[in-house]
């Protein structure tokens, strides 16, 4: 089972907009308008569970919006065990405007109280007994207390001792924290804003890039899926960092692409694939919800479609020493 965590979940409005709406009202057709379950977590759920792993979902879920996010879930096809919690879960809107430019409007969301962690630490340990492989999808909401800061890292230390490998794909002092601990995550996969964050440097040439998969591999993370957005994609790994170029693709919607390729390579894993070959595909399914206009809905053959596209270069045969 591929089980996710996502700390700070929202319902995704995406609204297709084929006329000027600023200052004027604005009515959609039933067909213009297309609902999700939506943070990072649930979004790499769906896409595993599309490309036919067995999924299961974690998250805080505000008590008004439960059953619709369960209903969600269900319709979507993945397994869900929702947390339910006071706070409103945040909605999220992605405008697709007929010139072909997209507005995202985006909740921060509410704090979770020390007792929601707690709970959520509960069922994580509860479901890490049938899990084979894991993520963290996703920033905390804005908190006050410190505890939050550390959570990340309990949860892989959690199913460390449980001999689950993670994937964390997050940002801030929450990754930073994971990355310096004794049990850091297996997987982080970053994109070039985060890395430099993590890295506390700009990452303006290839070779900064190259190095910057390097670093993030030496600070604790087996592997590094470091995203270029529709350029492609840096694989670090022990036997040496890969480059998967993109395939082109008329974008539609850039919402929710790096979620299809963790979800897709999350599924591909799963099912025996090699690291890379895992990658590629995760490549593929990126670039497939990209040129959609739903965020990352893809299934194992809406990437098939790409994966022959998919190249890749091998920069290093082994890490290069500092």
């Amino acid at each position: 089972m591929f089980l996710t965590l996502t700390p700070n979940p929202c319902i995704e409005r995406t609204l297709r907009l084929d006329f000027p709406v600023r200052g004027a009202a604005a009515r959609l057709d039933n067909a213009d308008v297309f609902v999700s379950a939506g943070g990072k977590g649930l979004n790499a759920a769906r896409v595993a569970a599309l490309f036919g792993a067995q999924t299961r979902a974690i998250a805080p879920v505000g008590r008004r919006q439960f059953d619709d996010l369960t209903e969600l879930a269900r319709i979507e096809g993945f397994g869900a065990d929702f947390l339910a919690v006071e706070s409103d879960t945040r909605v999220c809107l992605n405008l697709i405007h007929g010139d072909g430019t997209q507005t995202e409007i985006i909740e921060n969301g509410a704090p979770l109280s020390l007792q929601n962690g707690i709970a959520l630490l509960e069922k994580w340990r509860q479901n890490l007994a049938g899990a084979r492989l894991a993520a963290i999808g996703g920033a905390y909401p804005p908190s006050e207390h410190p505890a939050f800061l550390e959570h990340a890292t309990i949860l892989c230390q959690m199913a460390h001792e449980a001999g689950v490998p993670v994937i964390f794909d997050g940002r801030g002092e929450s990754l930073q924290r994971a990355l310096n601990s004794k049990t850091p995550p297996w997987a982080i996969k970053p994109n070039e804003h985060e890395a430099a964050q993590i890295l506390n440097r700009t990452l303006e040439t290839r070779a900064d890039e190259i190095r910057a998969v390097r670093d993030l591999r030496a600070r604790g993370a087996e592997i590094v899926l470091l995203s270029c957005g529709a350029r492609g994609l840096y694989l670090g790994h022990p036997g040496g960092v890969e480059w998967l170029e993109a395939p082109p693709v008329e974008v539609v919607s850039a919402v929710g692409c790096g979620d299809a390729l963790v979800g897709a390579f999350a599924a591909r894993w799963l099912a025996g694939d090699s690291i890379l070959k895992a990658a590629l595909w995760g490549v593929a399914a990126g670039s497939a919800s990209a040129a959609q206009i739903r965020s990352a809905f893809v299934s194992r053959n809406d990437a098939a479609l790409l994966l022959p596209q998919v190249r890749s270069h091998n920069l290093e045969t082994a890490p290069m020493k500092n």
